[in-house]
């Protein structure tokens, strides 16, 4: 599944309990990094992502570890597992009679064909402006 913006990718966090909302405000400096440094080294359903809705000094909110687990990465990816992904990777790597640094060539067009799919349209009334 890909996502039109990165409100459908927070809104499918939320709706698999990946995702916690610090609604209290926050210091960017420092206090943003040392929660999310606690929530990240948490085992299992504990290291979630984090969505600070009230930063100190900022009208936009700032999302942290969004792809901090395996199951948050294959969720952004669009995959059941990120085995997936790497399966992709395993057939570019299996292209006979191209050189080892052509493949790693076409790897980075990877994510710009990802992009291409989903290519953004342009609106003259965003939500956040």
């Amino acid at each position: 599944m890909a996502y039109k913006d990165l409100r459908e990718y927070i809104a499918a966090l939320e709706e698999r309990g990946l995702l916690r909302r610090i609604t209290a405000e926050v210091d960017p400096e420092l206090e943003i990094t040392e929660i999310t440094d606690r929530i990240s080294k948490r085992e299992g359903a504990e290291n979630v992502a984090l969505l600070f809705e009230n930063v100190k000094g900022s009208k936009m909110p700032v999302l942290m570890n969004a792809f901090g687990s395996y199951e948050r990465m294959a969720l952004a990816f669009g995959v059941e597992k990120l085995d997936d992904v790497a399966d992709e990777l395993t057939e570019i790597l299996k292209i006979p009679h191209i050189s080892l640094q052509n493949k790693m060539n076409l790897m980075t067009l990877i994510p710009m064909a990802r992009k291409a799919i989903n290519f953004p349209k342009y609106v003259k009334n965003a939500p956040c402006q």
